[in-house]
């Protein structure tokens, strides 16, 4: 069975120190195939979507420093289906994946009724319990704001209950503007031209709703309709999203030892009739030790002062748990599989 440890910890203060792990300046006239894998379909991805994505010239190009990817009215035929818009989408799925760090881009957004494009990032696996990151997305009919979601598995766009923020600011789509996210073990912060505007902590939710612990990847699309978009303005066309950059970093100043340190509690990953708990002397005050199931209902909670704790653990079902801890302003959560 392969292991995966999930860990959240709660970061000190200090200044981060990033540093460009790659980007894509998208300089040159042919996309970069190496990062980016062009999406052809046309199946409404979930969200009633109306266009038809491909990889042509005419929806998909790089020109003048940018990525330009324009929406279309025009008849499209597939086999025997037809479709009344085209564009494009791509995404680094299996080429380029970013497990924490800073992710941004600058991005030139197109306005009128039914345009949906986005920036966003996606985990791997089912949707929504693989978490996805909505770092811009915008509503081309309301062209002085923008929003920010996020969707995990309890809390999700089907079930209508995803975080979400909405942006304003006046003429967006006039000018670029820097869209980021700075993402850790314990939050993501959501960037506006270099200001912070919404953070989202691993605190507020169970284990299973912070799913953003592992590779996820990068998605630019501009969608025409569907759920967020809304009605169409068949007189736009065509529009166009235009990126200036994609750039990723990393924290320079964190070592692995951030992400697994030894200063953290020492759980087994594998359990049976016993879940040992031992925690290091530099944990000195009252510790509140949560267990939960894959489903995210609470099986155990108890509060304990000392650093060597026994838990029975045998009337568990076989299956996988989360050992959520929180000592002070420490919180650490790990998954363990109970055989």
């Amino acid at each position: 069975m392969l292991l995966y440890l999930i860990t959240f910890i709660a970061c000190s203060a200090k200044a981060q120190n990033w540093q460009l792990v790659w980007s894509d300046e998208f300089e040159g006239d042919t996309l970069n195939t190496k990062i980016w894998t062009p999406v052809n379909a046309g199946t409404g991805f979930g969200n009633k979507e109306l266009e038809y994505y491909t990889s042509r010239p005419q929806n998909l190009k790089v020109e003048n420093g940018n990525l330009v990817i324009t929406s279309l009215l025009e008849n499209y035929t597939v086999s025997t289906t037809s479709w009344n818009y085209t564009s494009a989408k791509i995404s680094t799925q299996n080429l380029k994946n970013v497990t924490f760090g800073k992710i941004e881009a600058r991005i030139k957004l197109p306005k009128g009724g039914g345009l949906w494009p986005a920036f966003w990032t996606l985990g791997y696996g089912n949707w929504p319990a693989c978490g996805e990151v909505d770092i811009c997305e915008f509503q081309g009919s309301q062209p002085n704001q923008f929003q920010s979601n996020i969707h995990t598995k309890d809390y999700n766009g089907t079930l209508g209950n995803n975080f979400h923020l909405v942006k304003p600011y006046v003429n967006l789509t006039d000018s670029f503007h820097i869209y980021s996210i700075e993402w850790t073990t314990s939050n993501i912060k959501f960037f506006f031209d270099g200001a912070e505007y919404w953070e989202f902590s691993s605190a507020s939710v169970i284990p299973v709703d912070y799913p953003f612990t592992g590779p996820m990847y990068i998605i630019l699309n501009l969608a025409v309709g569907g759920t967020l978009g809304g009605p169409v303005d068949n007189t736009i066309f065509p529009q166009q999203m235009l990126v200036d950059y994609v750039r990723v970093y990393q924290d320079a100043s964190l070592g692995v030892e951030e992400h697994i340190s030894k200063d953290n509690p020492i759980i087994p990953t594998f359990i049976s009739d016993k879940l040992d708990i031992t925690f290091p002397d530099s944990y000195q005050s009252r510790k509140v030790i949560a267990v939960y199931d894959i489903n995210g209902r609470s099986i155990l909670n108890k509060q304990t002062d000392e650093n060597i704790i026994n838990i029975d653990s045998s009337t568990l079902s076989k299956g996988i748990y989360f050992v959520k801890i929180v000592a002070g302003d420490r919180l650490y959560t790990q998954k363990v599989i109970k055989k």
